[in-house]
């Protein structure tokens, strides 16, 4: 019996020490990159992204700053963001940032056929990190400004993952003219098709919150709103028009596979192609990062094929 309540002791102190390290590190780890140090990641490389901000209106009337990057338009363009390449728009999830999608920014096929970009949603990264904005809607409008800057791009493709697949649904719905192509990777998109650990209500309570990290209570402020914010947006799917590339892991545990069925059941007005990766749980950015970029590069294909053939059609007929 001795051996059991050390042995008990022990097991307790170990993980009592577990979560004080955690808590620790997550106050010291942000998940985002300074302005300099994105500078620095890409340094050397012949296209290189810079990073821009700007401010839009929120309701409580103190106005959202927003950070993006993204890679230079073409030579001859203006310099106000129009391009004469296609736009891939890269949307985070939760905890994040834009350095998220660092690696795609590196890959010299993706860099040659399209201008990217990937910006920090409200309050994470530097887009007043820890300002929470828990409405879809409200996020989407903050982002809006992204879909104007590219307005005369000849392609719009948005990337969500995760939580971004959320905000991507909703900047697809708001614009169903504009956004020609949304990805949506281990996207989180059916109301309550997702996991809440129950330690998501225990730290909320006025007695914990205090000690958590902004960048954890933020994202844990989003995960409790989240139903009553994909709800808020149900009745507005059949206004998405783009074509829809749907990516998830069957074996995810955190936003379950059951988001695509959901999404292919309201995507009425879209074209759908889904991919189902059987090993894969909620890791697809990190683990299957290239195929990825294979499947955006096939897109970008198929988009200038269809450019070809319906220039040699116009020609034809004058």
């Amino acid at each position: 019996m001795k051996q059991f309540l050390r042995a008990l002791r022990w097991a307790l102190l170990t993980l009592i020490i577990l979560a004080i390290g955690t808590l620790v590190g997550a106050w010291l780890i942000d998940f985002r990159q300074t302005d300099q140090e994105l500078a620095d990641e890409f340094r050397g490389q012949r296209i290189r992204p810079t990073v821009h901000y700007y401010q839009v209106a929120a309701p409580d009337g103190q106005p959202r700053t927003i950070r993006f990057m993204e890679t230079p338009a073409p030579i001859g363009i203006t310099a106000d963001g129009d391009s004469a390449l296609p736009v891939v728009l890269f949307v985070h999830g939760a905890p994040s940032s834009l350095s998220f999608f660092n690696e795609f920014f590196k890959d010299t096929m993706l860099l040659n056929r399209a201008q990217l970009v990937a910006v920090d949603r409200p309050g994470y990264g530097y887009s007043d990190f820890g300002r929470v904005e828990t409405s879809v809607i409200r996020q989407a409008q903050f982002l809006q400004p992204l879909i104007d800057r590219y307005r005369k791009a000849p392609f719009l493709m948005i990337v969500g993952s995760s939580y971004g697949g959320s905000v991507s649904a909703r900047l697809a719905m708001n614009n169903p003219n504009r956004v020609n192509h949304v990805v949506f990777v281990s996207s989180a998109l059916g109301p309550g098709l997702e996991r809440t650990y129950p330690i998501s209500y225990v730290v909320d309570t006025p007695l914990l919150r205090w000690g958590i990290p902004p960048l954890l209570r933020l994202a844990n402020d989003e995960k409790l709103a989240h139903r009553r914010a994909l709800e808020a947006i149900l009745p507005d799917w059949p206004r998405i028009k783009a074509n829809i590339t749907m990516l998830h892991g069957q074996r995810d545990d955190l936003v379950y596979p059951t988001n695509v069925t959901f999404a292919q059941k309201r995507l009425v007005n879209a074209q759908v192609k889904q991919f189902l990766l059987p090993e894969n749980r909620h890791d697809i950015v990190f683990n299957k990062r290239e195929y990825m970029t294979e499947i955006l590069l096939d897109i970008l294909t198929r988009r200038d094929v269809k450019e070809t053939v319906k220039a040699k059609a116009m020609a034809a007929n004058e």
